[in-house]
């Protein structure tokens, strides 16, 4: 019985491995669309502070426009495709600190933890978004 033993432990390591594996793997599989996924997420939280109305924009900073939102903001990019922990706008969202966190405490508004993640997403598979022509076309 003592040989058995030392085979319990990784066979143990093997089954809980192939258990959690594919269901991560699956989720970073799946791709992210902008237009269905990203846009809805921008427009809902973001917008309002960083979109069309030049009264309202915060920061100098647009998420409406596809090369101003990923415009360097003074040496960090505020979306680093492949790189969300490089991204601003990925550290913004998903930020412990409640001064750092957008949208702002105030707003009255925090995205979701799935809503933060699809953000992240995106970001890591390359942050793909249609040019102006392919998202008339799409809607």
């Amino acid at each position: 019985m003592q040989a058995r033993r030392p085979l319990i432990i990784p066979l143990a390591l093997l089954v809980a491995g192939s258990i959690t594996t594919p269901l991560a793997s699956s989720q970073d599989d799946d791709k992210v669309d902008y237009l269905t996924q990203v846009q809805p997420i921008l427009e809902a939280f973001c917008y309002e502070c960083h979109g069309e109305d030049r009264s309202r924009r915060e920061a100098d900073l647009r998420l409406d426009i596809k090369e101003l939102a990923f415009k360097d903001l003074g040496g960090f990019p505020n979306i680093a495709p492949g790189d969300p922990a490089d991204s601003e706008l990925y550290i913004r969202v998903s930020s412990e600190f409640l001064e750092m966190r957008m949208p702002p405490y105030e707003a009255g508004t925090q995205l979701t933890e799935e809503q933060i993640e699809t953000i992240r997403l995106w970001i890591l598979q390359g942050a793909e978004w249609p040019e102006a022509d392919e998202a008339e076309e799409g809607g």
